[in-house]
């Protein structure tokens, strides 16, 4: 996005495009694409298109952002091009923080909360059992529960260490895996309120890169094929895919998503509208703004609902192995004794 809103400012500037990679080059502030810029540049220089070099990093420059440069280097509006391109990223920039701040303060609580848990199983309660064991009296069945989950965890450290390593390993394997990411998918879009936003949030970016791209006068079935891919979700994504057979039979766009019951009624309905009226980019775009404001509200109640839940479990969690130690402490008169 950074890189985008530089090269648009200096391309607005006047300055050449050869000039505009050496600035880019070697004022960027990530090391990392210092090298990328200088690939890109020599490629240029040969030559080549500036949309065919990005092609080179298609995991940075995704199809959507070279298609946008290939029609600013066609139309020689580059310049504009590559400003629409920033607002583009930047919108879905913000998209992106929103969901992410709404979950982070629970996750990091469960972390903290895991953290002070395990702290107290392997350092903490040792201590206690040690004393416990000296009176030689029976104890609580909750502090002997405690006690022998204390010693089962340091005894096999080594082996939870490597079954949450395999946990993410494996989970990154299943996420790169086409039929396993399918399914992994298909069950987030059900779960409740975590489903509706990445189902919101997967329709805001395909309206608002379907109309971006209408706009700059991209075809609609390669439109459709390029907003397929920044869904985010692949079943979502392989759903759109589907239906460009059908709009290529001239079947309008509304009866299509219908058609494919991932999109809601209103979307269909807003689309419908915007094809019957020839403002099918500005219809999408209003679409793309409705659910990101759907997208606040749902995430909004998701934090609500998330946060106490999380704090009732791990403080719970964490209240239990306390009150499993103080237990004998209370009836520490009659042990003695």
């Amino acid at each position: 996005m950074v890189f985008t809103h530089q090269f648009a400012t200096l391309i607005r500037a006047g300055v050449p495009l050869l000039e505009c990679l050496d600035i880019l080059g070697t004022e960027v502030e990530n090391p990392a694409w210092e090298p990328l810029v200088r690939r890109i540049r020599a490629e240029v220089e040969q030559g080549s298109l500036l949309a065919k070099a990005l092609g080179h990093f298609p995991t940075i420059f995704h199809e959507f952002y070279r298609n946008m440069v290939e029609v600013g280097e066609t139309t020689g509006r580059l310049d504009e091009s590559l400003s629409q391109l920033a607002v583009y990223l930047d919108k879905q920039a913000q998209l992106r923080a929103k969901i992410i701040s709404a979950l982070a303060y629970p996750v990091l609580l469960i972390t903290v909360a895991l953290t002070v848990l395990v702290f107290l199983l392997v350092w903490v309660v040792p201590l206690f059992s040690g004393l416990f064991l000296e009176f030689g009296e029976s104890l609580p069945w909750l502090t002997q529960a405690v006690i022998y989950l204390a010693d089962y965890l340091r005894g096999h450290a080594l082996v939870f260490v490597g079954l949450l390593g395999s946990l993410v390993l494996g989970s990154r394997l299943m996420l790169t895996n086409v039929k396993s990411r399918q399914v992994i998918d298909g069950v987030l879009l059900h779960l409740p309120l975590l489903g509706a936003i990445i189902r919101k949030s997967a329709i805001v970016r395909f309206a608002r890169t379907l109309g971006f791209l209408v706009r700059r006068g991209i075809p609609l079935l390669t439109g459709l094929s390029v907003a397929a891919t920044v869904t985010g979700n692949t079943v979502i994504e392989q759903s759109i895919k589907g239906l460009v057979a059908d709009v290529q039979e001239g079947k309008p766009l509304s009866e299509t998503l219908r058609a494919s019951g991932v999109f809601p009624p209103m979307v269909t309905q807003m689309i419908k509208v915007g094809e019957s009226t020839g403002s099918l980019d500005t219809m999408l775009e209003k679409i793309a703004d409705l659910f990101e404001q759907e997208v606040d509200r749902v995430v909004a109640t998701l934090t609500s609902v998330l946060e106490p839940c999380v704090i009732v479990v791990v403080g719970g969690g964490i209240a239990l192995v306390v009150v499993a130690m103080y237990l004998p402490i209370f009836s520490i008169g009659s042990i003695i004794g």
